[in-house]
């Protein structure tokens, strides 16, 4: 049986696209197998785990909080990762309300977050709370 020449071209270019969509596939997924794998230091030591960034219960990276940067605070955890000897040792009002209603971050759980007196001015600006009650509705 005699196969044309069109038929043979069209048969091998669907079966070297075919080919080509698999290697490649397969390509990608070595390469982000390898970019999540830590790469060893010259010298053979191996690399350091990033440590988690710190977020406040008021929702704040601890590196950005300016309570953190005037000394005014150590650090800090969510409401559900606090204990209660955190709590107890921590002068944070937001922290022990978080820690008392149980919820993480006050944006994400607190139906008060864009009233709190707590926030509105310290770590939040006034005018920040007010811009996200105005996006978030009426219905805070």
């Amino acid at each position: 049986m005699a196969i044309s020449r069109r038929s043979f071209l069209t048969k091998g270019a669907s079966m070297a696209a075919t080919a080509g969509a698999l290697g490649a596939s397969a390509a990608v997924a070595a390469e982000k197998d390898a970019a999540e794998q830590p790469k060893a230091k010259p010298g053979g030591k191996k690399p350091r785990k990033k440590k988690r960034a710190m977020i406040g219960a008021c929702g704040l990276s601890c590196k950005a909080c300016p309570l953190l940067k005037a000394k005014k605070c150590k650090g800090c955890a969510s409401g559900k990762e606090a204990s209660p000897e955190m709590v107890a040792k921590k002068p944070c009002p937001v922290l022990k309300c978080a820690a008392m209603k149980k919820i993480d971050y006050c944006g994400t759980g607190c139906k008060m977050f864009t009233k709190c007196q707590k926030l509105i001015g310290k770590p939040y600006d006034k005018a920040f709370m007010a811009m996200i009650a105005k996006r978030m509705g009426p219905s805070t």
